[in-house]
């Protein structure tokens, strides 16, 4: 890939051939891209349109003669004095405070105005092929015209009360929208050469195939609401208008990345198997007519080297994969070898399917191809055989693997020591279980298409600890996290350390096969029995078994010293036992052949909310939030249990929330508690 500098974005860009659906940058129109440049930046996620880029850095415009305008890159949202749509890049005149995007800017003036560059908007359009009268071109039609609810008589979609660029028939009493006005009712397409395509503003007809020859787009057929679509009566041919005529695909391609010859578009309905992907298509292929080779038209240009998140090492482009037992990374069905996938060069067994890999919840958009391979950075230096100094931490750490620490807290983790080995600071109480420390600064995790930054608070003694919430599990916690450095499609991600060590295939002890991760909607836990209309679960292929983040991630062993002097370990619903069972904390029947937790020498039985509750995760001390006002997370050990200010029960979870001399057992008594002062304190 070619890298360039332009005024138009912050990053070096890079020249792209692939054929993709996205959103220009540049002037904010979503459709086709047949080449133009992309921002190879993590995070950036940036397309342009070549003819976006390579915007002049100063125009004059027939619609603000008087002065000349500039493109204006870093303005923030602004609106376009034309079509007041908002958007980020476009020109801006600093006199008259007047704007213009990139489309008003490029969009030709009328042939009725003057051929001067200066000269001002046209007062009326003439096109007979849409209107038999001469139509005015009206900055501000008149408002009782808009209230009324009309729509445009050529597309027949709503007029909104503030579009500014409309064009008006007085002695019809119609409105068009000026783009509606420029549309040719008859014209050729490169797809389509043999015959004109109609323009038809209600639809297809009937007989006609039900989605656009091009790009497979369904077209809608209800009876207030059609796509405006081109069609040819005599070929039964039929391209939707807002993006395949608007942008019509090249009639041939080169691009070496997936094929060595040049590539020529087969405009008809066809079946046949992309040789890229090794998918079907039934429709509009490009086609080598020395190699019989086909490809869709989404598969041009494939990215060569990528990271994905569901590997840990960078993967390839391969156009033959060749004999093999090849089963996909990321939808575990079978790759065939004999069309083009993805491939590890350090794992020879792994692979994946081209259109697997580059589904956009699996890949970021970054290609690597010349780019080295980043070093992993240690999160730690050793010392000595014993001593080590941590990135976050400012004093040695010494390991320490004798004992039992049941009164100290991992400050990654936020769990008790116990009886693991750890690394402690011998000037001050900072402490981190021995895996903790050794968790690595950069991850990629299968929740989130972008790479995790391992991230946390600047810890001194007596400092706030910081509360956050899990993107996956959705529990309040405070200690290391792992999270994504920009938003994207998915949005900003924070995993705690919890959720953050699942990888696929996740093996849990309360099922015998392999989970693997799926975003699903109205899908309940098999643990909870909880339904969630859309969470990130763990998922078998072989069952119907479905687990949660929250209930994957539960601690295998506990201590609850309140009831028991033993470990408590989590069941998995095969409780045995005759007659009925009953809570050692809420005095309540508990049902054997839900999770529980027990103890496998004196036989007591608790219920999963009275071990773990929404503190839980907390490191004892100080959290603070803009929500959170001197919020002290504090044990529940007191003989006597403080009263919840909220839902006035007793608090019995091992750890509750104490604001000045209120408690709050749950974020949900918390959330809905108002202090002295009438004011919220969560």
């Amino acid at each position: 890939m070619e890298k360039v500098e332009l005024p138009v974005h912050e990053h070096p860009l890079f020249i792209f051939d692939r054929i993709c659906m996205d959103t220009c940058k540049g002037c904010s129109v979503f459709g086709y891209f047949y080449g133009g440049y992309v921002c190879n930046e993590v995070g950036c996620d940036t397309l342009f349109h070549k003819e976006c880029v390579e915007s002049v850095p100063e125009i004059k415009h027939p619609s603000h003669p008087q002065h000349p305008l500039k493109l204006n890159l870093k303005c923030g949202r602004f609106c376009c004095s034309l079509c007041i749509s908002g958007l980020q890049v476009g020109y801006h005149c600093s006199i008259c405070d007047f704007n213009v995007h990139l489309v008003c800017a490029r969009r030709p003036p009328s042939s009725t105005s003057s051929s001067s560059s200066s000269s001002p908007l046209p007062t009326s359009v003439d096109n007979s092929k849409v209107h038999q009268h001469p139509l005015l071109l009206s900055k501000n039609v008149e408002t009782f015209l808009l209230k009324e609810g009309r729509n445009c008589n050529m597309c027949n979609t709503n007029i909104k009360i503030n579009e500014k660029q409309l064009c008006e028939c007085r002695l019809c009493n119609i409105l068009f929208h000026l783009d509606c006005v420029g549309l040719i009712p008859n014209v050729y397409q490169t797809s389509h050469p043999k015959h004109p395509l109609k323009f038809l503003q209600y639809g297809a007809p009937e007989y006609a195939h039900e989605k656009c020859l091009l790009c497979k787009k369904k077209f809608k057929k209800l009876s207030n609401n059609y796509d405006r679509v081109y069609h040819c009566d005599v070929c039964n041919v039929t391209i939707c208008k807002d993006y395949c005529m608007a942008k019509p695909p090249p009639v041939s391609v080169v691009s070496p990345t997936t094929h060595e010859h040049q590539l020529h578009l087969v405009p008809r309905l066809v079946n046949f198997t992309c040789n890229a992907c090794g998918t079907a298509g039934d429709r509009s292929p490009y086609f080598c007519l020395q190699c019989n080779f086909m490809i869709h038209r989404a598969c041009i240009d494939l990215p060569r080297v990528i990271n994905i998140n569901r590997h840990n090492h960078r993967i390839s482009y391969t156009s033959l994969l060749g004999h093999g037992n090849w089963t996909c990374g990321v939808c575990r069905k079978k790759v065939d070898g004999f069309y083009g996938a993805y491939s590890c060069s350090k794992c020879p067994s792994y692979a994946v399917h081209a259109r697997c890999a580059t589904r956009k919840d699996v890949w970021y958009k970054v290609e690597l191809e010349g780019t080295p391979e980043e070093e992993e950075i240690a999160p730690f230096e050793v010392v000595d055989e014993n001593l080590i100094k941590h990135f976050i931490h400012g004093h040695n750490l010494r390991l320490n693997k004798d004992g039992n620490h049941e009164s100290k807290f991992c400050e990654a983790c936020a769990s008790k020591i116990n009886n693991d080995p750890f690394y402690g600071c011998e000037q001050c109480d900072f402490i981190l279980h021995e895996t903790c420390a050794s968790l690595p600064r950069k991850i990629r995790h299968v929740s989130n298409n972008k790479p995790l930054i391992l991230s946390t608070d600047t810890y001194l003694k007596d400092s706030p600890r910081q509360r956050r919430h899990c993107s996956a599990c959705f529990q309040n916690f405070s200690g290391f996290r792992y999270e994504t450095q920009s938003r994207n499609l998915f949005g900003s991600a924070t995993l705690d350390v919890r959720c953050s060590s699942i990888y696929e295939p996740f093996l849990h002890e309360s099922h015998p096969h392999p989970l693997y991760f799926s975003l699903e909607g109205d899908t309940k836990c098999s643990a909870c029995d909880i339904t969630y209309s859309a969470r990130d679960m763990l998922c078998c292929d072989e069952c119907e078994f479905r687990l949660d983040f929250r209930c994957a991630t539960l601690p295998r062993k506990v201590m609850n010293q309140r009831y028991d002097d033993h470990p408590l370990y989590l069941s998995y619903g095969e409780n045995k036992e005759d007659g009925q069972l009953w809570c050692e904390v809420c005095e309540t029947k508990v049902d054997p052949k839900e999770w529980l937790y027990t103890c496998n020498l004196c036989g007591i039985i608790l219920h999963i909310s009275c071990v773990v509750g929404d503190f839980s995760y907390h490191v004892p001390g100080h959290i603070s939030s803009n929500k959170i006002a001197n919020g002290v997370v504090v044990p529940n050990t007191s003989i006597c249990r403080p009263h919840c200010s909220r839902c006035s029960s007793r608090c019995k979870l091992p750890y509750i929330l104490q604001i000045n001399d209120f408690y709050f057992c749950s974020n949900k008594c918390c959330g809905n508690t108002r202090n002295p002062r009438g004011r919220n304190y969560y």
